[in-house]
């Protein structure tokens, strides 16, 4: 809730969580296929990877100063998932993405100013029954309080356009690195983390900590997120598998053979107490 229809549905997606990728992909195989309700849904089969030739899967460990600096311990185990597909045989080297510090900037446009005027509507008079979390968020969102970003129809009309040609650059970036390119990056920018402790403040917030993922989600490109370590604290760091649209299969059997290398983390590490 909302539905995700409208000239946003791209933005707001339905995806399945589990412990394990086994557990992903039987809820990826049961939600994949057409769905009245979504109309971002695509009536076209599942496509295996069975006979799928993974010599040809090129990995690119992404680079790129537009998605800030990581944490040490976010370094050190995103370079050992990259390490286990390397003794896989997997060629794993260096990938620059130009284009994201503006996909970042059109992203807070659509998720920001543009969303939140389409729930005013749902929420007027209704204020006093938000939670503080998404108080916080309109705050940030409202165009008040980015004159930067006015939100009109013609600079909506404008960053749509902008969205699909930078959406294209993006994909032809990533098909000139390989035929099977598949991308491998942090998902944030630290461990997760406490529950309750997430904001939308400038500096520490979801802005400046999620920009690994925020340009993912602009783009419309498929990800696929797992555990690959865990902080001092023993909060939780996870890697993303990135790759082109439509390949989710791919994606699944990579990150099950990152799985089967890695191992699981402890459960005290992955659903401990107090943790997101």
């Amino acid at each position: 809730f909302p539905p995700g229809v409208g000239a946003f549905a791209w933005i707001g997606v339905v995806g399945p969580m589990a412990r394990t990728v086994a557990d992903l992909r039987a809820l990826f195989d049961v939600m994949a296929g057409p769905d009245a309700g979504d109309p971002c849904s695509l009536p076209m089969p599942i496509h295996t990877t069975g006979g799928c030739d993974f010599r040809r899967v090129r990995i690119g460990l992404l680079e790129s100063e537009a998605l800030g600096p990581v944490t040490p311990e976010t370094t050190v185990a995103v370079h050992r998932a990259a390490k286990a597909l390397s003794d896989q045989g997997f060629v794993v080297e260096p990938i620059r993405l130009h284009g994201l510090d503006r996909a970042l900037e059109l992203w807070w446009f659509f998720f920001g100013p543009a969303i939140a005027h389409l729930f005013q509507p749902t929420i007027a008079g209704h204020e006093s029954e938000l939670s503080p979390m998404f108080l916080e968020y309109l705050s940030a969102a409202a165009p008040a309080e980015n004159p930067a970003l006015p939100f009109t129809l013609d600079t909506l009309l404008a960053a749509c356009a902008e969205r699909d040609l930078l959406r294209a650059e993006i994909l032809r970036q990533m098909s000139a690195f390989a035929e099977f390119p598949v991308l491998l990056s942090p998902i944030s920018s630290g461990p997760a983390f406490r529950h309750g402790h997430g904001a939308w403040q400038s500096g520490r917030g979801y802005r400046d900590t999620m920009r690994h993922s925020q340009w993912l989600n602009l783009t419309g490109l498929p990800g696929l997120a797992i555990p690959v370590g865990s902080s001092p604290q023993g909060l939780p760091i996870g890697a993303q598998l990135i790759g082109l649209p439509f390949s989710e299969e791919l994606l699944l059997s990579l990150a099950a053979r990152l799985e089967q290398s890695i191992g699981l983390l402890p459960r005290a590490h992955a659903a401990g107490n107090d943790l997101r």
